[in-house]
C-alpha cells in the first residue's frame, strides 16, 4: 500500500525485532510491568545503566523480582535459557543490537520504546506525539507495525553513518549528546 509507485520490497525481508512504541516512557514502563506480572519467563534487557535503575525501582515497587531486568553489556546468554527476552529500549546503533543477539535462538524479540526517548526525539517525535494524541490514541496503546521497525532501523543507520568514534554513556540521552553531531 505504501509503495504504490516505488519498487516492490522483497517479501522475504524479515526483522528479528518487533517494536511496540508508546507515546511516553511512563506508558512504556507500565506496559512492561504488566507484562512482567503476567509471566515470569520474561527477562527485560536495558542498554543503559539509567534505564536499568528506573526499571528496577518500578519492579521493586510492584513486587517483581528486580533481577529480571538486566543490562545488555552484563547479560549472560545462559541466563536466557527458558526465558523470553524483551528489550526496554533501543540502542542507537542497530549493529550493536544485532551483535548482542547473533547467537540467540529467539526469532521475534519485542522492543518496548517510547516516542519521548532521545533516540526518537532526534528524528522529530516531538512533532508526531501531538498528532497521534489528536487522532485519539491513548497513552496506554502501543504503535506496533513493521513500518515502525523499519523506520527505527533506518534512523539507527543514519546515526551510524555520522559516527566516527563511539563514546560510552550511562543513558540514551547522554549517548546521543556525546555521539551524534
Amino acid at each position: 500500500m505504501f509503495n504504490l509507485f516505488g519498487k516492490k520490497e522483497e517479501e522475504s525481508v524479515k526483522h528479528i525485532f518487533t517494536d511496540r512504541a508508546y507515546i511516553s516512557t511512563d506508558a512504556k514502563i507500565k506496559a512492561c510491568v504488566e507484562l512482567a506480572k503476567t509471566d515470569s519467563n520474561y527477562i527485560f534487557i536495558s542498554w543503559f545503566d539509567e534505564t536499568n535503575e528506573i526499571f528496577k525501582m518500578h519492579f521493586i515497587q510492584q513486587g517483581i523480582d528486580e533481577t529480571r531486568i538486566q543490562i545488555a553489556k552484563y547479560l549472560n546468554p545462559h541466563s536466557l535459557e527458558g526465558k523470553t527476552p524483551v528489550f526496554v529500549e533501543h540502542y542507537p546503533l542497530h549493529q550493536k543490537e544485532l551483535d548482542l543477539i547473533k547467537n540467540w535462538t529467539a526469532e521475534n524479540i519485542v522492543v518496548y520504546s517510547a516516542l519521548d526517548e532521545p533516540l526518537f526525539k532526534h528524528f522529530g517525535s516531538d512533532k508526531i506525539i501531538p498528532m497521534i494524541k489528536l487522532m485519539g490514541m491513548k497513552e496506554s496503546e502501543a504503535i506496533e507495525h513493521n513500518l515502525v521497525t523499519k523506520s527505527i532501523i533506518k534512523g539507527q543507520s543514519k546515526i551510524a553513518e555520522q559516527l566516527d568514534t563511539e563514546h560510552s554513556a550511562i543513558s540514551q540521552a547522554e549517548w546521543m549528546k556525546k555521539n551524534v553531531k
